[in-house]
């Protein structure tokens, strides 16, 4: 009987591992470490926790859209308009960059912003801006005296903007 010795295997190549089998190698252990990462990661925070932070986003991210909405129609100010005219085609809009508010954690001083214009029937809709607590309070003033005066959420001020600008509603 032969020993191992007996073969020849001058005429085979040498055993190379694939690329692409190293790549695949790779490719699943960095998923497996990103999976694992992850999971660590959403179950140390709670699933409660995790809708409040992410309705705390929603709420900042709709506010500052609200605020550059509500500054760019501000600067659309005709040059025609008197520094303190009011009028359809004149809104105002003023920020107290220091003001004495209550916050969302704690009280605090953060800017108020305050915009003024003139509806389509004529009343005056003063909207005010509240940055720590980052609500909106909206007062309608009608030409016969009625007033309305309202807080709302940003992202219920950025559906009534949508809607009065004539665009379809976000999904919710």
């Amino acid at each position: 009987m032969g020993g191992v010795s007996d073969f020849d295997l001058s005429d085979t190549p040498g055993w190379k591992v694939p690329d692409s089998f190293l790549k695949s190698a790779a490719k699943w252990g960095l998923r497996k470490v990103a999976t694992n990462v992850i999971a660590d990661v959403l179950l140390a925070i709670p699933k409660g926790e995790y809708r409040r932070i992410v309705a705390e986003n929603n709420r900042q991210r709709a506010y500052g859209e609200f605020i550059k909405i509500m500054d760019a129609a501000a600067a659309q100010r005709r040059g025609a308009c008197a520094p303190n005219e009011l009028s359809d085609t004149c809104p105002m809009s003023f920020t107290i960059a220091q003001f004495q508010q209550q916050g969302r954690t704690s009280d605090g001083t953060a800017p108020l912003r305050m915009y003024t214009i003139i509806g389509d029937d004529g009343e005056v809709v003063s909207i005010q801006g509240f940055d720590l607590m980052q609500t909106i309070k909206i007062t309608v003033m009608h030409k016969n005296g009625h007033v309305i005066s309202e807080n709302v959420s940003p992202q219920e001020a950025m559906k009534t903007l949508r809607w009065l600008a004539g665009l379809a509603p976000t999904p919710d």
